[in-house]
Order: structure tokens, then C-alpha cells, then sequence
């Protein structure tokens, strides 16, 4: 056996300790495995003199049939596990004429890789939902607004209208005074004026009339303003709330967005890199 690769398997247990994680190591020259070392828990049962043809394909046979390091992440397909290996050729001069590899389980990766993928598929949704509340807010908010425009509109309007039922009153009062000077008038006639006291009896009624149906307008017009005005507070006030929920909608899709880029992070960490 060449003294490099005896050199390399007495070390052997040094190189194994090495790894912050449980490992296995094999050594083998250019035709078969001269040693293996099992992990605790990692082990693929390689047997020592097995051809290094065998595992073709593998880390340990492409690292010594190419001369280069090698790294590489493999299913469990081969092994019975799921794997992280890395292979480095030994030379003597120029000439390769071994290899030592070591063996990781890939277990704790691909839980990582896992979570990652999850966890950036879950914050993807969540801020789809955010943004989509955060929208309907907004929506929402411009239509209180609306409405809110309306029922200050509709208040105006009620001014408006109880200017005119003031002319009406107004009116009202300026009959009852002319129907009162035609009934002092009419009693002045005597009996010459007693078909002008039954128009002037008239016109009094007609202004009562008109003064109770004016008051009657009244109290009814300050009524839907009181009403028009709560619905307009309280449309402010939802207003108010729903543009205080839309930014904070905002700003937890912001926090997701850290989320995510987190996962992304986790997501290059896991991966293998040769």
C-alpha cells in the first residue's frame, strides 16, 4: 500500500472528527476500498475490498476518475439515505492514485430546505391576503368618504330647504295679519261687510294652516339632519378605521416580506455547493 493512504487511513479517526456532523469516511486507491469508517449513525455499509467500480457514478469514483474535489448532494436511492459527500482525490506527484470521501446525512438539510420552502409559500399567501384586505379597506374607505360627501349634500340640501319653509312661514304670518286687518275691516262695514269677514275667516285658516304644516316640515327636516349627521360621524369614524387597518395591512405585508427573504436566505444556506 502506497504511504500516502496509509498515512491518510491512520488519520482517519482524526478526519472523521472533523465534522461538525456525524459522518463515515472511505479511503480507497484506484481499484478497491482499502478502508471505511462508519458514522454513529451514517452508515452505508461499504464493504473494504470492494472494487471502486462498484460505486460508480459516486462521489468517491468521479473524484478519482476525474482528479478534481468533489460535492455533491444525493437521494436515498443509492445508500438508503439521503446524503451530502465530498471526495478529494490524493495524488503522488501528478499521479492520483487514491481518494478519501466523507458522508454526511442530508436529514437536517432537506427539514431545513423543507420549512424554508414552506415557510416562504405560507408568507407568499399571507401577503397575497394582506394586500388583498389592505385593498378592500381602501375601497371601502373611499366609499364611506362617498357617502359621507352625500350625506353632507343632503344636509345642505336640508338648509336649503328649510329656507323656503321659513318664506313659508313667513308668508303665513304676514296672511294672518292681512286676514286680521280684513275681519277688524269687515266689522267696521257692518252689514256691508259681512261677505268679506267669511274671506277674511279664510285666509286666517289658510295661514294657521300653513303655519302648522311649516312647523310640522320642520320638525321633520331636523330629524333626518340628526339622522344624516350620525350617519355621517359614524362613516367618518369607519373611515378613519379602515385607512388605520389598510396601513397596518401595509405594514404587516412589509414584515412578511422580511419573512420571506429570510426563507430565501434559508433556502441558499441549504443548498450544496460544490
Amino acid at each position: 500500500m502506497h504511504p500516502k493512504l496509509m498515512a491518510v487511513i491512520e488519520t482517519m479517526d482524526l478526519y472523521q472528527a472533523t465534522y461538525p456532523e456525524d459522518a463515515c469516511v472511505i479511503v480507497a486507491d484506484t481499484e478497491k476500498v482499502l478502508a471505511y469508517k462508519p458514522g454513529k449513525h451514517v452508515d452505508l455499509k461499504v464493504g473494504v475490498g470492494e472494487p471502486v467500480h462498484k460505486y460508480r457514478g459516486t462521489a468517491t469514483e468521479i473524484a478519482l476518475s476525474s482528479g478534481r474535489f468533489v460535492k455533491e448532494e444525493r437521494g436515498a436511492e443509492g445508500f438508503g439515505m439521503a446524503y451530502i459527500a465530498s471526495a478529494q482525490p490524493i495524488f503522488d506527484g501528478g499521479q492520483i492514485i487514491g481518494v478519501v470521501s466523507a458522508i454526511i446525512s442530508n436529514e437536517k438539510m432537506d427539514h431545513m430546505r423543507l420549512l424554508a420552502t414552506d415557510l416562504s409559500s405560507a408568507v407568499e399567501e399571507m401577503t397575497a391576503t394582506n394586500e388583498g384586505l389592505a385593498t378592500a379597506s381602501i375601497d371601502v374607505s373611499n366609499r364611506l368618504g362617498a357617502l359621507s360627501n352625500f350625506s353632507e349634500s343632503m344636509a345642505g340640501d336640508i338648509e336649503q330647504i328649510n329656507v323656503i319653509v321659513q318664506l313659508v312661514k313667513d308668508l303665513a304670518m304676514k296672511s294672518k295679519i292681512l286676514g286680521l286687518n280684513a275681519s277688524i275691516e269687515a266689522a267696521r262695514s257692518g252689514e256691508h261687510g259681512r261677505g268679506f269677514a267669511v274671506v277674511a275667516s279664510e285666509i286666517q285658516k289658510m295661514s294657521q294652516s300653513s303655519t302648522e304644516s311649516a312647523n310640522s316640515i320642520t320638525k321633520q327636516l331636523e330629524s333626518i339632519k340628526q339622522s344624516i349627521d350620525q350617519v355621517n360621524a359614524s362613516a367618518n369614524q369607519v373611515a378613519a378605521f379602515t385607512q388605520q387597518f389598510a396601513t397596518s395591512m401595509y405594514e404587516l405585508s412589509d414584515a412578511y416580506k422580511g419573512v420571506n427573504h429570510t426563507a430565501e436566505k434559508l433556502m441558499h444556506i441549504s443548498e450544496i455547493k460544490a
